[in-house]
Formats: structure tokens, sequence, C-alpha cells
């Protein structure tokens, strides 16, 4: 064969190699965001009890405890119900509640549901949503009750609302309308997520990682610092030192740690997270959860693995197979 000849082989071996290659690679990437019409249709029925509640005194309170006997405890005496919906201060947060309104609160949850239900279709969501002030109780944000879905609409008046005056500000920066998506999510999470058996440290880091991949799915359209509620410059902090965390973790021999601790240290709400050195400072709460998901990330882009496989593999080959070593 001549040099001419030879040329041309090559060349037509590498091009059928550069073939194979990109068919290896489509066959395993991640699932694609569905087209609008590849949504199922969901019917969910949205009911802002607080505006029964508070808005409407000509309600009579008899009735709402018998259309809605889930939210009021039968050792609780009715005088405090009425007292309630009268106090000065439930009618002042009621009026900054309105400023969510009503079909845009439920368009947006249609929307999670959606995705939710086109990944998986046999899990039953739920379909009614009930919205109701809980003297802006931002533990339970929002509370998945099988067929229900509550949301505290008082803890998404927006992170400088008045009304918030007194919270800490790492808790206040969660406040916000952009975080009502997340906290469907997470609060519907348990459905979706297999029960962690593993105890160790970076078992949890990935559980959580997990979690926040779920919103990659259900909410597409979200910003990303949105779906862990972190501000802009937390996540530009973690992106910046994201090596130095994974160091100081690997360093310490944390990973496969059984330690209590760690999960209050890194992976629990707070205003830093406390690694007890100089990223202490302006370093975000559960920056564990962070790390897990950039794992997670890893794993994905490394082997193409659907969201049903990235959520039933184990601890051992997701540190693995993901090479992760920022």
């Amino acid at each position: 064969m001549g040099i001419n000849g030879k040329i041309k082989s090559f060349f037509w071996h590498a091009k059928a190699m550069v073939f194979v290659v990109c068919f290896l690679l489509c066959g395993c990437t991640t699932t694609t965001k569905p087209k609008k019409s590849e949504l199922p249709k969901i019917a969910v029925e949205l009911v802002r009890f607080e505006a029964l509640f508070y808005g409407d005194l000509e309600v009579p309170l008899q009735k709402l405890k018998t259309t809605f006997p889930y939210l009021f405890p039968a050792f609780t005496d009715d005088t405090v119900w009425i007292e309630k919906r009268t106090d000065s201060l439930q009618q002042v947060l009621y009026e900054a509640t309105q400023s969510l309104p009503k079909n845009e609160l439920k368009g947006r949850v249609e929307k999670v549901f959606k995705y939710a239900k086109f990944y998986f279709p046999s899990e039953k969501l739920p379909n009614k949503i009930v919205t109701l002030q809980t003297d802006v109780d931002y533990s339970l944000r929002a509370v998945d009750a099988d067929s229900l879905l509550l949301i505290s609409i008082d803890t998404y008046l927006g992170d400088n609302h008045p009304l918030y005056e007194g919270i800490p500000k790492y808790i206040k920066e969660t406040l916000s309308p952009n975080h009502l998506e997340a906290e469907i999510i997470d609060a519907l999470s348990h459905r979706f997520l297999p029960k962690v058996e593993d105890r160790t440290f970076l078992a949890q880091c990935l559980h959580e990682g997990k979690r926040l991949m779920l919103h990659d799915y259900f909410a597409p359209d979200v910003l990303a610092i949105h779906k862990i509620q972190y501000s802009e410059k937390a996540w530009k902090w973690a992106e910046t030192h994201e090596s130095e965390i994974w160091r100081f973790f690997v360093d310490n021999e944390y990973l496969f740690s059984t330690n209590e601790n760690l999960k209050h240290r890194f992976l629990s709400p707070g205003p830093y997270s406390k690694f007890y050195t100089f990223l202490d400072t302006n370093s975000p709460g559960r920056i564990g959860q962070w790390i897990g998901y950039r794992i997670i990330q890893a794993y994905q882009k490394r082997t193409g693995a659907s969201l049903h496989q990235v959520l039933t593999t184990d601890t051992q080959e997701l540190l693995k197979k993901s090479r992760y070593n920022p």
C-alpha cells in the first residue's frame, strides 16, 4: 500500500472511531428534559385556607372545622380560633401573604408534579394543596401529608420582608418565593429516595446529593442556587473552595466516619459550616450537601446514568466511578 493509501486508511479508521465514540456517548447520556407535550396532565386542587380563615370572617368557624378537620386539633378550644382570626398581627401577616397570587402558586406546584409524574409514573402524588399561615414556622415550609401537600404560605414573603425582622440572616435568605419549588421537592423527596442504611458521612452527603439531583429533574428551569437555597455569594464561595473542602474531608478521614457530629457540622442548616479553620469564614451552611451533589454530578457525567440508576447506586460505586477529585 502506497503512502496515499495509508493516509486514506488512517483517516477512514479515525472517522470510524469517532463514530463509535459518539455513538457510545450518545447512548449513555443523561435523561434529557422532556418536551412540554410529553408531560402528563395533572389535576391539582389548590385551597388558600388562610384566605378563608383570616380573609373571609363571614365563613363560620364550625364550617371550617368540618371542611378542614385535620387543621383543628381536638384539644384546642374554639375561643382560641376565634381570637386568632381577628388578631391584628395575624391580619397583617395575612395581608402580606396575598402578594403571592393563587394562580401562580398553583401553576408552579403543578409543574413540579408533572415532572415528578413523568419520571415516576406509578407514584401517587398529593391531589390537594392547602396553603396556611403558621406564624412563620420555617421548620415546616412544605409538608407531605399523603394525599395533601401543606404549604406555610407566610414563609415565602421574601428575605427582606419587614415581618421577618429578628430571624437569623441565614434563615431569612431562604424565605423567598424563589425557593417554593425546592421546598416542595424536598417535602416529596422521601417518596423517591431509597432509605440510607449506610451511616458514614460520605453516604449521608451522597444521599443529600441525590435529593438535590431530584431538583434538576423536577424543576429544570429553576436556578441551581435556588435548588439548594444558597445565595450567589454562597455558591461562588463553594465553587472557589471546592478542592480545599474535599481535601479537608479526606485528610481528616471524615468520609467513612460514622461520627454523628459531622452531620451537625456540615449537613444541618446553620449560618456557616464548621471546619474550625479559616474555611469557616464566609462558608455557607450545609456544605456537605453541596459536595454530595457535586459527586453525584461527576458520576452522572462520567457514566451517563439515568436518574433512577443514580438514585439506586451505592456509596462506594458512586465515589469510585465519579473519579471526583476537584
